[in-house]
């Protein structure tokens, strides 16, 4: 497996591309999201694949938890990771940053913003 950074999510969801409270699929006991050089590997039900190049965008949001959402260019499906805490939710952000993931206004945001 490529060395990479393993988040801690609560839980993991695969949903409708823009029906942001509507899940398809989760897991809560096994969820797993994994931040590598070239592109994640998240968990829901099985792991899902992704590079950088495949993922149209990347957002946070409060929604019943600190929630970091991938949205592929192909497909009708989006992929979330659920965080307990804001500090877990920036780090699993910035190293998306350093690795060039496409992070949209939010995620931005998120690292531009002071700590709370």
């Amino acid at each position: 497996m490529p060395a990479g950074f393993d988040a801690r999510p609560i839980a993991t969801f695969s949903g409708l591309r823009g029906v942001p409270l509507l899940a398809l699929s989760h897991n809560a006991l096994f969820p797993a999201l994994r931040i590598l050089p070239h592109g994640i590997r998240i968990r829901v039900i099985r792991s899902h694949d992704f590079t950088y190049d495949e993922i149209a965008g990347v957002g946070v949001a409060w929604r019943l938890g600190w929630q970091l959402s991938f949205i592929p260019h192909r497909g009708l499906r989006s992929f979330t990771a659920t965080f307990a805490g804001r500090p877990a939710l920036v780090q699993a952000v910035a190293m998306l940053y350093r690795n060039g993931a496409p992070l949209d206004a939010s995620a931005g945001a998120l690292l531009a913003s002071p700590p709370a």
